[in-house]
């Protein structure tokens, strides 16, 4: 993972990343008022650390407008906290009400917070704010996923299961040991089977690898991918495949 990470929605040339100017926060009031929106939540973060080689999972306890700082919660493991605390640039990522956030700040402090562990730092003075997607995404069944298989990684054929598909791309579901498998930045040809409308020959780039905190405890990492030869022939089958899914969706909520 690079030092810096890129928010690229797909677009007909998937390789730009989009205008970032429009989705920044940078007022004072803006920043905080969206950072206390998180709080509220009790949102879960990920906080890439030590040039993205080490992450960890938190949640912002406190925020200080005067002093213009905020408490994290300390995280569970002790090795990547030691990696926190010993980078002096982080990049934060997370989506609270789908609405994917991200933002830096520099070194951490460790404090005692209400009588545990804790890190501040402070207040980032930009918030980008992805307001929308470019493409509708719909989630994948879960009792019979569809499967990704990547036709030529360096370690032979490999296949994950989608949480969900768009035009634009798709996201793959990893496990915690699988995460190493794959990089942000790579290309691979992909073959997706969309029953029952055809098999989807394409080629996709791995864009971001962020890991996810069920409500269950179970730990999974999300690989957000983009196509990037797509056709008319190709947006079609997805088409077809997105229209037959909310259809059945539809047809389950009634």
């Amino acid at each position: 993972m690079s030092d810096d990470i890129t928010l690229g929605v797909a677009s007909s040339n998937a390789q730009q990343s989009i205008d970032l100017s429009k989705y920044s926060l940078t007022s004072p009031v803006e920043v905080l008022h969206h950072l206390r929106g998180i709080v509220k939540q009790g949102q879960m973060v990920t906080v890439f650390s030590n040039k993205g080689k080490s992450f960890i999972l938190t949640r912002i306890l406190a925020l200080d407008s005067d002093a213009r700082t905020m408490v994290l919660d300390w995280g569970a493991n002790e090795h990547a906290n030691k990696m926190f605390l010993e980078s002096e640039r982080n990049i934060y990522v997370c989506s609270p009400a789908g609405v994917k956030t991200q933002f830096t700040t520099g070194k951490p402090r460790r404090i005692d917070y209400e009588g545990t562990p804790a890190f501040e730092v402070d207040v980032p003075e930009l918030v980008i704010k992805l307001q929308r997607r470019e493409f509708f995404r719909i989630p994948t069944p879960i009792a019979n996923p569809v499967m990704c298989q990547l036709l030529d990684h360096p370690k032979g054929e490999l296949a994950f299961p989608l949480a969900d598909i768009s035009l634009g791309g798709v996201a793959l579901v990893l496990s915690t040991s699988q995460a190493g498998l794959l990089h942000a930045g790579e290309l691979y040809q992909v073959s997706i089977d969309l029953k029952p409308h055809g098999v989807l020959l394409a080629q996709m780039e791995i864009r971001h690898l962020i890991p996810v905190q069920h409500k269950n405890g179970q730990e999974t990492v999300r690989g957000g991918c983009c196509f990037t030869n797509m056709n008319t022939p190709r947006e079609t089958l997805v088409q077809r495949y997105v229209a037959n899914l909310e259809r059945e969706r539809r047809a389950l909520v009634r």
